[in-house]
């Protein structure tokens, strides 16, 4: 599994803020620069000190002054990031989410089942691009199936507890396994060879094929998902694909909401 971010909205969590600080502007917003819209915007101790260590890290409590500075310590650089956050972090608090769908980010994923592909196309307000088994080929694929975790992982657990096999059962399943998806592909490549359209050769495919797909997604769609897919209940493929979505192409796209996200999440955000 591989997951790759092909292009994103540029200063995402400036792009948030304006559209929140828009809501309350007595005024248009884009008659004026960032650093003006945001004057007004209180903020706390932590967030001033946060700015101070570091514009691009939320958290980084090694590098704090003792003291927080005072906003007129600040840099306007610092102040504007200092506001920011602060701004961020209400927005949290008060579950007002709305501005997080103005930011959008287009993901590569590479190699995951059709039955996660399944679970993951059914979220709402994200688009989605699946590689077609009508037209591709997968009879030449190396490595083309996943693998279930309980066949490789004696002491995977699942919502019903622990599989609880031992490792004779699990060689005796993973053969079987191994040998009904090599039949199936075998007789898949038979079918097109011989002249039966892809479209109906992958009827004999089994769900486990790997695909490509593309997801494009607003932040608080992505934070949804996450709300959903995070879960310790979830079936294991679609949480470590959310888990690689969210903590490497989500935090280094939105580090700030990130870092939210992880202190004050799962928040229950509608799609």
């Amino acid at each position: 599994m591989k997951v790759t971010t092909i292009r994103s909205t540029p200063e995402p969590e400036r792009l948030a803020c304006i559209t929140a600080r828009g809501d309350y502007f007595d005024g248009f917003v884009d008659d004026v620069n960032y650093d003006e819209l945001m004057e007004g915007v209180p903020t706390k101790e932590k967030h001033r000190a946060e700015a101070v260590a570091d514009p691009d890290t939320y958290y980084d409590d090694t590098r704090m002054r003792d003291e927080p500075p005072e906003e007129s310590e600040l840099t306007d650089e610092q102040l504007t990031v200092a506001r920011t956050r602060s701004l961020l972090e209400r927005l949290f608090r008060k579950g007002h989410f709305g501005p997080l769908e103005h930011p959008s980010i287009t993901i590569a994923i590479k190699g995951i089942s059709r039955v996660t592909m399944a679970q993951l196309t059914r979220h709402r307000h994200a688009t989605f691009d699946v590689q077609s088994q009508r037209y591709v080929d997968f009879s030449s694929k190396e490595d083309p199936v996943v693998e279930p975790l309980s066949l490789v992982d004696p002491d995977h657990a699942t919502r019903s507890g622990e599989v609880g096999l031992d490792e004779e059962q699990l060689e005796l399943y993973r053969a079987i396994f191994e040998s009904t998806n090599n039949d199936a592909f075998e007789y898949y490549k038979e079918m097109v060879d011989e002249g039966i359209p892809k479209e109906d050769a992958r009827f004999m495919l089994p769900v486990g094929t790997k695909v490509n797909m593309t997801l494009t997604v607003n932040a608080r769609t992505m934070l949804h998902i996450a709300n959903l897919r995070e879960r310790a209940n979830s079936q294991w493929e679609i949480r470590e694909l959310t888990n690689k979505i969210i903590d490497e192409e989500f935090a280094d796209w939105m580090p700030v909401t990130y870092e939210l996200w992880r202190e004050h999440g799962p928040t229950q955000i509608s799609p």
